[in-house]
């Protein structure tokens, strides 16, 4: 429900009122420019809007303009985006600036950008106001006795079971005004009653204040007590026992948040579900089962998409927008002419550098097969992480094992340098993973014989005694994780003890507790992170987990100090004040290594330890939930308000609310087994999420407006991110905006590789789009702005017109994806052309929207409207229309000519053979005697920027 704009909630099919078409009435040639340039908003679960005040429900562009320029966060992003997209845009052999060929650097876009009148139609999104409830309650009765219902009803389930684990001397919030004692504690019952009485009734709206943090608002431990839970209503009683009047929500509960929406029919959530895992739509027998057969037969449905290269796409890059680990594709993560720990990677750089110098390049590192090498390398180590995750779920292992695996993910020249004799299908192909483990790492001492060379790097004789049994535990300590989340000599692996605890505890140590701003505690130099309650608030939690990391080094290497026996810097050995001492491993003036308060057993094994702990903890399957639930859902899990004042915040509480209600019920699920499969199956947890409400739903009649608002992420309505979207694309028209390839050549054989993916233009527009570069850029837009929707208009642009082209004058009517059925004979100046148009564009609805309509439904009216116009402008001109920008795709004449694509010798992509192309073209007929091709590019395009389009 992001972005819903006005009045779609009361539209005939959903979109002339709510600003998605022009209004009737006005001319055809404006209506017509609308179409090609409006801005058409999101729309998620349709419960929401409302009409705007003008008397057609739309609001005035300037009014617009002034509304999102008045959005100052938005602006700065946009510009980091921008700027960041400008500079990885490729270079373009004009010499034109890579900015003028930027959709939204146009003399429009700027326009916007600086309040200008660049559109015509603006569409403004409004709100529902959401006031929070101001109900009074009044006072238990006296004879409710305030240490009776403690000492019955909050004592043992919520100060004991919940509050006691923070709330506690020497605890997260021991520095707070509510500090309880144990159960065993003399008196506690007493003596926690005092401590809450006291925070209730001397401060300000106490009752209130208190009831909004048990409920997660402003409160660092989350949510404690739901709303309309046993355990929150009886901790109101106290509440109002102690004299107190307290607000109400108004009677919604997570239970009831769902009452009167409508959910998708089983055939739409199969169809959004398949585009998102597999790429594509489903099948004529998988909907047709999924019709029969119902909520069983769509849990199948489902579950029978988690396979293929699709499939394995969607897992590598959900887990990547968690873990951020794609940063080290264009950092590297090893640097083979500086390691002495992978012998065999060390002497294989030597080798290929030494085999270049003979070839005659001086430059050794620019020889072809040097670069195709170094590129698989470093692909095969940054990817490491992400393929284990992916493999763990495609192969049915227990989800457990991305920790626990006593194996790496690697490729053919990452198994090489790790010395595992790997088996692969082809070995050729960079792309390939396979399990595999280190079996040459060697840690460095006196035995170890070597010498650095300026022009090949080091160079190793001999490996000396140190081999090592490589302690592998899972994702943890891939080479790639560790070097995404460094340590220094002052860090001390502190940030991967906080990022552990994040993906896979679900605990952000951050929000945990407040920092201090006390300047006296600020200005203790004493170890404060030892010893200053104001720091040991975090670090006593975090410190012990950062000591499993003991034995990795900054750069994530095992045992990377001189001697093999630690990797304690070398300035904390010189210079801590005699701290040190031979044998240590990790730094005496920190916590030692442990998790919780269970100390490491064993110092070589520590983080193998730690996984086996975090997997027992009942918080991993809430973390793993979590993990995937914005890959499905769109969004990040709702967290409770900051502020109980601002504006929504119950709405707002209610999703958070209702949201770790179901993240807690699947998994639950997940830990026992999903419908009677094993527990902790990653597919059976993915199947899951697609089917909860908060994904199927779709409409509602709700006139709560809390309900309404805290709906607004429900549904699976949810803007595409760029790799969708292109994804969706190519499903659903064979065409992938801007694709070029890279091609593996081995001298006896080339093979096509999806090597660093198959680049597109949104490569380019990524980040524009709202994409992530898991460097500086991490979070991903999900609300569309105008930056996103010049990026959506171009793409529509550029590709509308060779898809319509291709499918009438190039492919056989067997291998249309869009137009099968019709041919450009088929003209609106006869009954029977009409019909057949219309016909058409009730299926072009369905394929590319996923809406059944009719030939007179106002859908279909307002696109025969559109084409009729633009065939009529085609009528009156002596132009004779052509398509070009046949290169933005590379694959574009596969199966047509052959060869088709002309490649570079590292392997890229650099255009078309355009000779053969040109023989292959003269002996087509491109005529189109009737004028009816650039009418359905119109259309197409015009339907490709569609809200129904750009989201799920």
């Amino acid at each position: 429900m992001k972005g819903v704009p006005s009045g779609i909630a009361k539209s005939r099919v959903g979109r002339r009122e709510a600003g998605a078409v022009p209004p009737t009435g006005g001319n055809s040639s404006r209506n017509v420019v609308w179409l090609l340039t409006g801005v058409l908003w999101a729309s998620g679960i349709q419960i929401h809007a409302e009409p705007v005040g003008h008397a057609t429900g739309w609001m005035r562009r300037e009014q617009a303009i002034r509304q999102l320029e008045a959005e100052n966060a938005l602006r700065t992003i946009e510009a980091a985006r921008l700027n960041l997209a400008h500079e990885r845009m490729p270079k373009f052999p004009s010499g034109v600036p890579a900015r003028d060929h930027c959709p939204v650097a146009t003399v429009a876009a700027r326009a916007l950008r600086a309040g200008g009148k660049p559109f015509k139609g603006f569409p403004a999104p409004r709100l529902v106001a959401i006031e929070r409830s101001s109900v009074r309650t009044d006072p238990a009765s006296a004879a409710e006795v305030p240490a009776d219902l403690f000492k019955d009803t909050v004592s043992g389930p919520v100060v004991q079971s919940r509050c006691i684990h923070c709330h506690v001397e020497g605890g997260l919030s021991g520095h707070t005004r509510l500090v309880f004692v144990p159960a065993g504690t003399s008196g506690h019952l007493e003596r926690n009653l005092d401590v809450l009485s006291a925070l209730v009734t001397e401060t300000e709206d106490g009752g209130n204040l208190i009831l909004a943090k048990v409920q997660g608002i402003g409160h660092g431990g989350g949510i404690q007590l739901p709303a309309g839970s046993e355990d929150f209503r009886n901790f109101e009683r106290l509440v109002r026992a102690l004299g107190e009047s307290v607000s109400t929500g108004g009677g919604l509960t997570p239970d009831s948040l769902f009452d009167g929406v409508t959910m998708a029919r089983p055939s739409t959530t199969l169809r959004r579900a398949a585009l998102l895992l597999a790429g594509r739509l489903p099948t004529s027998a998988e909907s047709a089962a999924v019709r029969r057969g119902g909520a069983p037969a769509l849990r199948q449905g489902i579950r029978s998409l988690m396979a293929g290269p699709k499939f394995h796409e969607f897992l590598i890059r959900a887990s990547n927008d968690r873990l951020l680990t794609d940063r080290q594709l264009n950092r590297g993560t090893l640097r083979p002419e500086l390691t002495r720990e992978f012998v065999v990677l060390a002497r294989k750089h030597v080798q290929l550098l030494r085999t270049a110098l003979a070839r005659g390049y001086q430059q050794p590192r620019a020889d072809p097969d040097f670069r195709r090498w170094k590129r698989a390398l470093d692909y095969g180590l940054a990817r490491a992480p992400l393929e284990l995750i992916a493999y763990v779920i495609e192969n049915d292992r227990p989800y457990s094992e991305i920790l626990t695996a006593n194996y790496v993910m690697a490729n053919s020249v990452t198994a090489e340098a790790f010395g595992s004799p790997t088996e692969f299908v082809d070995g050729s192909d960079p792309t390939e993973f396979q399990p595999s483990r280190i079996t040459a790492y060697y840690r460095t001492d006196e035995s170890k014989k070597e010498e650095l060379s300026d022009v090949v790097g080091r160079i190793i004789y001999d490996p000396g005694n140190l081999l090592t049994e490589y302690p592998h535990a899972g994702v943890l300590n891939t080479n790639a994780f560790l070097r995404r989340y460094p340590s220094t000599d002052t860090s001390r692996n502190r940030a991967r003890s906080r990022w552990t605890y994040y993906h896979f505890l679900d605990v952000d140590i951050e929000k945990a507790a407040s920092r201090t701003t006390d300047p006296v505690a600020l200005a203790d130099r004493d170890n404060p992170t030892l010893k200053n309650a104001a720091c040991t608030v975090c670090h006593r939690i975090m410190d012990p987990v950062a000591g499993t990391f003991q034995n990795y080094g900054d750069s994530g290497l095992y045992k990377d100090q001189f001697g093999g026996l630690d990797s304690l810097s070398s300035a904390y050995k010189l210079d801590s004040a005699g701290l040190y001492q031979d044998g240590d491993r990790w730094y005496r003036d920190m916590l030692p290594p442990g998790f919780g308060t269970a100390r490491v057993p064993d110092p070589d094994r520590s983080l193998q330890w730690l996984a086996e702990q975090i997997v027992g903890d009942s918080r991993f399957a809430v973390a793993a939930v979590k993990f995937w639930w914005q890959a499905v859902m769109g969004a990040e899990v709702t967290p409770p308000p900051e502020n109980p004042e601002d504006p929504g915040s119950a709405a707002q509480l209610l999703a958070a609310t209702a949201q770790l209600a179901e993240v807690e019920r699947i998994a639950e699920l997940f830990r026992q087994g999903i419908e009677g499969g094993e527990p902790y199956n990653g597919k059976d947890l993915l199947t899951e999420l697609f089917l909860s409400p908060w994904f199927q739903a779709e409409s509602s009649a709700a006139g709560n407006p809390v309900q309404r608002r805290a709906l607004r992420q429900a549904g699976a309505r949810r803007l595409l991110t760029p790799e969708e979207l292109a994804r969706k694309t190519e499903a659903l028209t064979g065409y992938v905006w801007g694709r070029q390839l890279w091609k593996m050549t081995d001298r006896s054989k080339e093979m096509e590789s999806s090597f660093l993916n198959d680049s597109s233009q949104f490569s380019s527009y990524g980040i524009l789009f709202g994409g992530i570069d898991s460097d500086g850029i991490i979070t991903r837009t999900r609300e569309m702005t105008p930056v996103m929707m010049a990026v959506a208009r171009t793409h529509a642009a550029e590709i509308s017109c060779p898809i319509v082209w291709r499918e009438f004058f190039y492919w056989p009517a067997e291998r249309r994806l869009l137009f099968d059925g019709i041919d450009q004979f088929s003209t609106p100046n006869s009954l029977e052309g009409s019909a057949a148009i219309r016909t058409k564009l009730v299926d072009l609805h369905e394929k590319l929207l996923g809406v059944e309509v009719a030939t007179d439904s106002p859908d279909v009216e307002d696109a025969f409207e559109l084409f009729v116009d633009v065939w009529r402008q085609t009528q009156a001109s002596d132009v004779r229309y052509t398509c070009g920008g046949f290169g933005f795709d590379i694959r574009y004449w596969e199966g047509l000519v052959e060869p088709s694509i002309d490649y570079s010798e590292l392997g890229t992509s650099l255009g078309f053979q355009w000779d053969e192309i040109f023989r292959y073209r003269a002996r087509v007929d491109h005529r189109d005697p009737h004028g009816t091709i650039r009418p359905w590019v119109v259309v197409l395009s015009y339907m490709l920027t569609d809200y129904r389009y750009l989201h799920l």
